[in-house]
């Protein structure tokens, strides 16, 4: 499959949500991305389960708003995993996630710090 072409704004062509959202408030959600995705790992390398739930929670919020949808469920089911302190589904929902954020970022025309 051929890649889509280069964007004349510079944001990779998968940016749709830039495209929707203008690249200011896709910005915004980026940043929440970028700040809230370790905050994540470290509540959940710390086993702070009120953390992790705390910051999946307004992650979650944050992704449902910007539509995107896959990311917003998985943060559900880390929330929901955090909640229920159920430790093979946490680890689950942590595997998929720096793949989800990353999908997310370029959905927002975003580089992915990591």
């Amino acid at each position: 499959m051929a890649s889509p072409p280069p964007r004349p704004d510079g944001a990779p062509a998968g940016a749709y949500l830039a495209d929707r959202h203008g690249p200011a408030l896709a910005a915004l959600c980026a940043d929440e991305l970028r700040e809230r995705h370790p905050r994540i790992e470290a509540a959940a390398a710390a086993g702070d389960l009120d953390a992790l739930k705390a910051e999946a929670h307004a992650l979650r919020g944050v992704a449902a708003n910007f539509g995107l949808e896959v990311l917003a469920e998985e943060l559900l089911t880390l929330e929901r995993a955090a909640r229920a302190a159920d430790t093979l589904g946490l680890r689950g929902a942590l595997s998929r996630l720096p793949a989800e954020v990353a999908e997310a970022m370029v959905a927002l025309g975003a580089k992915p710090d990591r």
